[in-house]
């Protein structure tokens, strides 16, 4: 597999990206980030590995040295100061991308198994608006629909938490899914982001895998 159908063409060219496959052997990490997963097992170690070795690749584009990336108070990666980034994988992909923190207040990216949801965790998901509109759309099979919000909003989510320090749950934020894009708008303020403040992203469905990303520019 690779992650050309997913990623080709998503984020502006400022913005770099770099992936993984899981399944490969995981790169090796610095001793302070090794010594976070003491306690961990073999599957969350493989990815934490993956997921900084695929950051530092981002980071790299960018001119930034390779430095151990930690893990803040609420299990977020600690960027090197003067950039912004995001990381995600599933059980086949990892993916991570960086920009600089003099152009963008944030990104954020999810990658999801092209799977459904059932129906009791889809409910949680998406309210009966959203559902009734992203399915209504038919841009998706319906099976998907719920699994492409879930991925939308986990990467709007990653986008504002530098901005707001702020956990927002899925009814936090409201959907609409378009032809390869999304607005996703915040039900309620999150300070300083008011109440109806709107992200734009963008979003793909390939090999068996969805992807939504998510970046807010400075103005």
């Amino acid at each position: 597999m690779t992650a050309g159908a997913l990623l080709a063409g998503v984020f502006p060219p400022d913005i770099a990206v770099a992936w993984s496959r899981v399944s490969d052997a995981p790169p090796a990490l610095f001793p302070e980030e090794a010594a976070l997963l003491a306690n961990a097992v073999e599957k969350r170690r493989r990815e934490f590995a993956h997921g900084r070795a695929c950051a530092r690749r981002a980071l790299a584009t960018h001119g930034s040295a390779a430095v151990p990336l930690l893990v803040g108070p609420m299990r977020e990666p600690l960027w090197p100061h003067g950039f912004v980034g995001s990381i995600t994988h599933d059980r086949e992909l990892c993916v991570a991308v960086a920009a600089r923190g003099d152009n963008y207040a944030g990104v954020g990216v999810d990658i999801e198994p092209d799977e459904p949801l059932t129906p009791s965790v889809a409910a949680r998901i998406w309210s009966p608006a959203e559902a009734s509109k992203a399915l209504a759309l038919g841009i998706v099979p319906d099976a998907s629909a719920a699994k492409l919000v879930f991925a939308a909003k986990e990467a709007v989510y990653k986008c504002q938490f530098p901005v707001t320090r702020t956990y927002i749950g899925f009814h936090g934020v409201s959907v609409a899914l378009a032809a390869g894009s999304f607005t996703a708008a915040l039900t309620a303020p999150v300070p300083p982001l008011p109440a109806g403040f709107c992200f734009t992203g963008a979003w793909r469905r390939a090999q068996g895998e969805l992807f939504a990303a998510v970046w807010l520019a400075k103005s």
